[in-house]
């Protein structure tokens, strides 16, 4: 699968720097992390720009 980084998930489950969390993307729900040291909180809006397995990586 390949993702435009124009793409945006919804934060449900909160993302902590070093641990995933989870993503509502594409109508279904995603493992995500972060790579940057932010903690992304239940419904805020991020993009996704990557794909690690089937762990999305999102930035805010």
């Amino acid at each position: 699968m390949t993702v435009s980084p124009l793409e945006k998930a919804i934060v449900e489950e909160e993302i902590r720097p070093q641990q995933s969390g989870r993503v509502r993307f594409q109508s279904s729900w995603w493992p995500a992390k972060c790579d940057r040291q932010i903690t992304l909180k239940p419904g805020d809006v991020v993009r996704v720009v990557g794909l690690d397995n089937i762990t999305l990586i999102v930035e805010a």
